[in-house]
């Protein structure tokens, strides 16, 4: 993780503050740009339809098929906010363990 975090460093140090976070901002604009209706039930579709196949094989996934669907459907809701007030609460509440 440490080696990732000196990447991402590298690449703020080599591009600028100001230009870095509008890329941040620009990463995520364009994620949520296809977090459409339509989108998101396609989504659905086709995981659901793979996880069909996995049981019809006799398989298990990782994820269940809910998990998926959650992960889906939050982020469809997490696409309405701005994108700054997303990377402030993250800022704010969000802790990542480096353990």
């Amino acid at each position: 993780m440490a080696d990732n975090f000196n990447a991402i460093k590298n690449l703020e140090d080599e591009y600028g503050l100001a230009l870095f976070r509008m890329a941040l901002i620009y990463m995520v604009d364009v994620g949520v740009q296809h977090l459409t209706d339509e989108a998101v039930e396609e989504s659905f579709k086709q995981i659901t339809a793979k996880d069909a196949e996995i049981k019809a094989n006799g398989g298990h996934q990782i994820m269940a098929l809910d998990f998926q669907i959650g992960i889906i459907t939050c982020a469809a809701e997490l696409a309405k906010f701005q994108i700054m007030d997303l990377f402030l609460y993250i800022k704010k509440h969000v802790h990542i363990s480096n353990k």
